[in-house]
């Protein structure tokens, strides 16, 4: 008698629990796979849609009885970074997007209890529609998870863009399917739940943050309030070699709060991918020449280096704010430009007040408009994000992005930079596009990806999060006294995971059943 594949029995009587139509099995086009391949040749995975907390805790009791691992995702919209893909062949896919219910806005002190299929467009709305006066702090695409963007450690464009420091308090399915809450959640209906991060005793909420010790099935994240006015400014440098300047002074000013989001500092060729297909400036072989580069400049009227950033609150404050902006970046070849906009007649400022093209994300408003950059190479365009993180130290930023772009224009790419300034790091994100299932394209892309990776591991840097294909490099990184941080991650896995079942190799940490010799093994095929 033929004995019945795990898989397949967890499919078969996961059905019982989400039903037929929640149940997605192996190789069907509707299958779970990475929009933008690194290799091709891959089937679509099967998946579950649980549609509450207790069909989580049925599937993650029925993985452990069939030994069948589970790849947990909030939406699946992780793109650069494989998406919804598992990270091997083992594995179903626990799609959580079929949680989208919000179950509380708080104007008063403004906060958000969410479930992980909850969207920004979503939450924005919700706002929106009941004129509540709080502003939603969102990433470049807003069809991704609110609860998940966080949990992953993402980032939106506003004073309260750092979205992992903004949650307070969570509800976790552990891998045996207890429920937990963290915090002042552990308190039952304790009104401290969404308003304050501690509890009592060791805090565990960052356990959960890039993390398959648990999955997080509700969270509550802070909201700033809607500011009386808002402003949106645009630092411009002609000078390639002044990135140094530009990076030092933008962090400095952050560190003493003068700038309140992270301003996000890109080149030309970002620019560029903003505007249609890379034919429409150069049709060549090889990475775009710099005479080209310095055409498509001029024409679009930004300098080599283009700051955003915004201001929000007084107005008073914000014009103070605008003049120690415009001392500091007082330099040649760096100009300042600043829109502000107030409210009529002594209200707070509006979307009916501020212009159309100023509405972006750091104006709190969602949109997909980012989407159209994957079409730099072909209509069929993908990326991969390489974001190391870096010191914010202008010559070292500077240094590194001339590697970088060597890196780039050897593999014959065009480098698309999109820094993220904070007050004490910057996040260095470079994408590199390709055509989907060009071969000869992705073989080079890999190869970037891998030789920039090396390089920041070189300088003691590493990426903020990486794709499902190079978890386990990056993890490998982290090896100060013989990989101690990793071994401790494994037993932490071990102990709540002993079955093996939730995200095995989450982060490159895997659990007992799959470790090799090796500091993991990543056997995605």
């Amino acid at each position: 008698m033929t004995a019945i594949d795990p898989r397949t029995e967890f499919l078969d009587r996961a059905e019982g629990i989400v039903g037929a139509e929640n149940v997605v099995r192996p190789g069907v086009p509707e299958g779970y796979r990475d929009p933008f391949p690194l290799h091709t040749g891959r089937t679509p995975w099967p998946g579950v849609r649980p549609g509450g907390v207790e069909e989580v805790q049925d599937l993650l009791r029925l993985a452990n009885e069939t030994g069948t691992p589970l790849w947990v995702f909030s939406r699946g919209k992780n793109l650069g970074y494989g998406g919804p893909e598992p990270r091997d062949v083992d594995q179903v896919a626990l799609d959580l997007s079929r949680m989208k219910k919000i179950h509380e806005v708080n104007a008063e002190l403004g906060y958000a209890i969410v479930e992980p299929g909850v969207t920004f467009f979503d939450l924005f709305e919700y706002i929106q529609e009941r004129k509540l006066p709080l502003f939603t702090s969102v990433p470049a695409l807003g069809w991704g998870s609110v609860l998940g963007n966080a949990l992953d450690r993402g980032y939106g464009m506003s004073p309260y863009g750092d979205h992992v420091q903004q949650l307070c308090g969570m509800e976790v399915v552990l891998p045996d399917g207890d429920l937990l809450r963290t915090g002042m959640w552990a308190i039952p209906d304790s009104p401290l739940g969404p308003v304050f991060k501690g509890g009592f005793g060791p805090n565990v909420d960052m356990l959960f943050t890039q993390s398959n010790l648990g999955v997080v099935v509700r969270g509550a994240i802070w909201l700033m309030p809607w500011p009386e006015a808002y402003a949106v400014g645009e630092i411009t440098v002609e000078n390639e070699a002044d990135l140094p300047k530009l990076v030092d002074r933008i962090a400095e000013l952050r560190r003493r709060e003068i700038f309140q989001n992270n301003c996000l500092v890109g080149n030309v060729v970002r620019a560029g991918t903003m505007q249609g297909s890379r034919k429409k400036w150069y049709d060549g072989e090889g990475s775009i020449p710099e005479d080209v580069i310095e055409e498509m400049r001029q024409k679009m009227g930004i300098g080599q280096w283009n700051a955003r950033f915004a201001l929000y609150g007084d107005a008073a404050m914000i014009r103070e704010r605008e003049r120690i902006i415009r001392e500091a970046f007082d330099l040649p070849g760096f100009e300042v430009k600043l829109s502000l906009y107030e409210g009529k007649d002594g209200a707070p400022v509006s979307y009916d007040d501020i212009e159309p093209h100023n509405i972006t994300t750091m104006a709190g408003m969602p949109t997909l408009a980012g989407l159209e950059s994957i079409k730099w190479y072909a209509e069929d365009g993908g990326h991969i994000d390489i974001a190391p993180l870096l010191p914010a130290r202008g010559e070292e930023v500077y240094d590194f992005y001339r590697e970088a772009k060597r890196l780039y224009t050897e593999a014959g790419f065009d480098i698309y930079v999109g820094y993220h300034v904070y007050a004490r790091h910057l996040v260095h994100v470079t994408m590199i596009f390709f055509e989907n299932g060009n071969e000869e394209q992705l073989a080079r892309a890999r190869e970037l990806y891998e030789q920039v990776r090396r390089e920041a591991a070189s300088r003691g840097y590493s990426p903020y999060r990486g794709h499902v294909d190079n978890m386990d490099d990056i993890a490998r990184v982290f090896s100060y006294n013989d990989h101690a941080i990793l071994r401790f991650q494994e037993r932490l896995k071990d102990e709540l995971d002993p079955a093996g079942i939730l995200a095995p190799g989450k982060q490159g940490v895997w659990p007992e059943r799959f470790r090799d010799a090796s500091l993991g093994r990543g056997s995605k095929s």
